[in-house]
Formats: structure tokens, sequence, C-alpha cells
């Protein structure tokens, strides 16, 4: 997970020309909050019962070689994330990321959309095409040839040409980055992963008409069993992205006196970065140097200080951190008891046997052409169908929501139609009936009206 260290005011990987606190480095803030606000769900006592019987499942292969589970940082990242994204509990309707969704609240906009990527996007094997570098890294999807850009963040040290990955590549800002886990193979591991999944679907080759990622939509599994029983062999490893610690957001305060010496002890300090000064104080976000990531924030009033941050973890350190530099000019103020907790909200009801995350779905996509997006250069999509350029590639996210659609329909998940953003935007899909909004001879772009 640790790479080159990052600057947040550098220009930004994915070629915007905008600086990275500006542009995607928000996104990666997003993704580390979400995954937080997922640990935290998967703690909760009833889901690791569940865990429990999952684990025989997903770790069975190991199980029945006798090995010791040896799992690591890694492996437990690829269980978490397929535990959530793909395993079905009994009398349950779909996979527990979808009940998380249902019942999420308070998750801001571009949580939001990466929740919804996650919901929709399918475990892959890619191939890397070049190394990582200052514009990211392009990858080439294995089954389908198509080729991306993955951002750096996320990604293991010491990947190289024809290094063979398997996970998710969620849309992130405009490059995409990796999802909870990512499982790493040396060059050459690609024929053999692929003949893996033909013959554990009995498949010699894809149907005629039918691609062979159909068979493979939900084999995030059997990706998995790759990596245990041939792939460990072959040198592969698996990795985590982001730290699986649960959201528990808290704050501490400090009463300050001599705030001109305060002043000038937090202005040394390199991993606070000063941010922004109102009546509510002067504010400063604490920088993970590494990453170059938010991880807390530091308020300075008249007589007080408060520091913020969204984990447990987070909140001790940035108070050691604070304690250190400002020994002898703060005073902790003891905590007050907390409140109870109010009861976690009740998942929206859907329809009958409707997968979980079926409301989530369609709240998004009746949204969606409302909501910026960061492939319209950030921009919404009723916005950018003002232009030629913009109609075509409005047209075109929307050819990709119905294939998502079509591919979770068929793997009986959260969907939802996607038909009536078409007639909201006043488009017309490329695959209209002949005669139904263009005369006769008469040529339209794609997606034009």
């Amino acid at each position: 997970m640790a790479g080159p260290r990052l600057q947040r005011h550098a220009l930004c990987m994915c070629g915007s020309g905008r600086a990275l606190a500006e542009c995607c480095l928000p996104w990666e803030e997003a993704f580390r909050r979400l995954a937080a606000r997922l640990a935290a769900f998967s703690a909760s006592r009833e889901l690791r019962r569940l865990a429990a019987r999952a684990g025989e499942l997903f770790w069975k292969s190991d199980v029945a070689k006798g090995a010791a589970p040896g799992r690591g940082a890694g492996g437990d990242a690829c269980f978490n994330e397929w535990f959530l994204h793909d395993y079905v509990a009994p009398k349950r309707v779909g996979p527990l990321l979808g009940e998380f969704a249902d019942a999420a609240a308070g998750l801001s906009l571009r949580e939001e959309q990466l929740l919804f990527a996650m919901l929709v996007t399918p475990t892959r094997a890619f191939q890397i095409m070049e190394p990582p570098g200052p514009r990211g890294m392009p990858v080439k999807d294995l089954l389908t040839g198509s080729e991306s850009v993955s951002g750096g963040i996320g990604l293991p040290e010491g990947l190289i040409r024809a290094d063979v990955c398997v996970g998710r590549l969620l849309p992130f800002g405009r490059v995409r980055r990796p999802g909870l886990s990512l499982l790493r193979f040396p060059s050459g591991s690609g024929g053999e992963l692929l003949a893996y999944l033909r013959a554990a679907y009995g498949v010699s080759r894809p149907g005629r008409h039918v691609s062979f990622e159909d068979y493979v939509d939900g084999a995030a599994h059997l990706y998995h069993h790759f990596f245990l029983d041939r792939g460990r062999e072959l040198g592969g490893r698996a990795h985590r992205t982001c730290r699986w610690t649960p959201f528990a957001a808290g704050r501490v305060r400090y009463r300050a006196v001599a705030a001109p010496r305060i002043r000038a002890a937090l202005a040394r300090q390199p991993a606070l970065e000063f941010t922004a000064e109102d009546e509510g104080g002067r504010r400063y976000v604490w920088v993970d140097r590494t990453h170059a990531v938010a991880v807390g924030s530091v308020v300075v009033r008249p007589g007080e200080i408060e520091v913020g941050a969204e984990t447990t973890e987070d909140l001790a350190k940035l108070a050691e951190f604070l304690e250190a530099c400002l020994r002898g000019l703060v005073e902790r103020v003891p905590a007050e008891t907390a409140p109870p907790r109010a009861a976690a909200s009740e998942p929206p009801e859907r329809p009958a046997q409707a997968p979980a995350g079926t409301a989530f779905v369609r709240r998004m996509l009746d949204s969606w052409p409302d909501t910026p997006c960061s492939l319209l250069s950030d921009g919404t999509p009723r916005a950018a169908r003002r232009s030629e350029v913009g109609r075509n590639e409005v047209a075109n996210a929307l050819l990709a929501l119905e294939r998502d659609m079509a591919r979770q329909k068929r793997l009986g998940r959260a969907w939802a139609e996607v038909g009536p953003l078409w007639a909201r935007l006043e488009l017309a899909p490329p695959h209209a009936p002949s005669g139904q909004g263009a005369g006769p001879g008469e040529r339209r772009s794609v997606g034009a009206r």
C-alpha cells in the first residue's frame, strides 16, 4: 500500500492540471471514510457471526490442505471485500453491501458515488501495461481487452509491466482506484488464471455470441481460490489498499494560553496545513505525510483548541501529536459523557424479493442527471448535453450504465432501469429503432436529440 510520498499541492496524477488536493485527493479521503464506515458495519455483532460462517467457505481450500490459515492483512482484506460484495448470507436477499447502502445515512456525495461504483463494479483480472508513473498506470482487462488508467494511490510497490492483478477498479475522479484489496501475480500468470476460471466453470471456450466475462461475473471467490490453490506457488501476493479501521468520529478539547506562541508552534509543524481563518477560528488539517490525505482537523479559537478525527486510532495519534508540540501551552478538558447513540435507521422498504441495495441504486440513478460527474469535467449530465461533444459523452456514460444494470440484473443483484434517463435528458439511445426521432435520410450523432 505504501507508495512514493505524495505532495498535496503537486499537480494531480490524472493530468487535469489542477493540484492533487483540489482534484483526486478528496476522492481518496472519501474512499477511506467509506472504508471506515464499512469496517464499522462489519464489526457489528450480527455480521461477525455471519463472517465466521462465511470464513469457512472462503478459506476452505487452505483447510482442505491442512495448511495454517496464515491470512495476513492482505488476505483479510480480500475476505472483507468478498464478504461484503459477493457473499449472500442465508435468508438474505443480495450482498451485505446492498444492505449497508440502503440503510446508510450521512454519506457525502463522493462517498455515495464510490458506494454506487462498489455495488456495480465486478472483480476482474487485468494486466499492467506500463509501471505506475506520474500519470497513473495503464492497465488492460484480460477478459475484454479494454484499457483504462489506474491512479497511483492504493497500488502495491514494485509493480512492473506484464504483472497480472485481480481486483475491482473503481471510477475515482478522472482515473480508477483498486477496491479494498488486490491480488498480484507475476508476469505470465494470465493464461493460467483464465484456464483456471474456464475449468472451474467447465467451459472449454466461451459460448458463441456470449462473452466469457458473462461466466465469471460472480467469480470473486474463484479468483481468490486461484490465489490459494496455485497463485501463491507462482509468487502471487495479496494486498490491502487502505486501512480497515472502524469509523468512530470523535473530538478532544483543550484549554489554551499564549495564543501567539501556539500559532507559532503549529506553523512549524510540517504535518499540519493551515486551511482557513474565520469567525469559527483558525483551521488546520493534520496530513498523512506519505499519502497526503487529511486524517484529522485542528481548530484554534481564543482560549480553546479542538481536534477531531474520524477513527479512535487517528484521534489518539493526533491528540498525542498536539500535546507533544504544545507541551505546557494546553490543558486537556475532561471529556463529557457522550449522549446515548441513536438506533440505526431501518433500511428503506423495498419491493418483495428485490435485492438488497435496490433502493439506493434507484435513488442514485434518479439523481444522476443533476449530479456532477468527473468524466464530464465535473459538470452535470444535464449541463454537458448542451454541446455536441457533451451529448456524445453523456450518451456513452448512459450506455455504460445500461451495461452495468444488465449485468446486475443477470446476477440477481440491485439494479434499476436506465431507459427513463434518456428521456429526462432529451437524448435518443443510439440503438433506437429507425424512424423514431430521425426522419428518412437524416443522420444523427450518438446521443443527439
